[in-house]
């Protein structure tokens, strides 16, 4: 029952909004938590770039918000231009999920929105959250061998095995 009244606020449901990196090892999880959320009782807006959009009629229950990523181009191959895709898609849709939000903020009133849901590797729709006042948590998509490795970071520079002395970078 806990879980439910977390969903309704004032006798309406809450939101949730929930802002994937659009590839399919982090579509397909933040998917996965919009189930569980809606069967809690929760409204499920999900933010989208038009870059790998997801298919609205396979999730009839969710609304989705369109934002503009000004990607263009046939989808990366090598690690690098993935990399570099993902860096100028976040700086590209911050203006544009600005706006996006805002409305969605006006549309459903602050109350009602729970919190925000995005992806770890989208750092410009956190700083937009922040200012705009919405909760948010990041959604990391890797597995817990990749996070026991990426929180090894700090102890690894600390102890100076990073960076690697001698080593060039081609």
């Amino acid at each position: 029952m806990a879980a439910e009244s977390n969903a309704v606020h004032g006798g309406r449901r809450r939101h949730v909004l929930l802002f994937p990196l659009p590839y399919q090892g982090h579509l397909n999880p933040m998917f996965r938590l919009a189930g569980l959320l809606h069967a809690r009782g929760f409204a499920v807006t999900v933010f989208h770039t038009h870059f790998n959009a997801p298919n609205p009629a396979r999730h009839p229950q969710y609304r989705f918000v369109p934002v503009p990523d000004g990607t263009s181009g046939p989808a990366p191959v090598a690690i690098e231009d993935v990399v570099a895709q993902i860096l100028a898609l976040a700086a590209a849709c911050e203006s544009a999920f600005r706006d996006r939000l805002d409305a969605v903020l006006e549309e459903y009133s602050r109350d009602d929105v729970a919190c925000l849901i995005a992806d770890a590797h989208l750092l410009p729709i956190f700083e937009v959250a922040a200012k705009l006042a919405v909760p948010t948590l990041a959604l990391r998509t890797g597995s817990a061998a990749c996070f026991k490795c990426f929180a090894a970071y700090p102890m690894l520079f600390e102890k100076g095995y990073l960076p690697v002395k001698g080593m060039s970078v081609p």
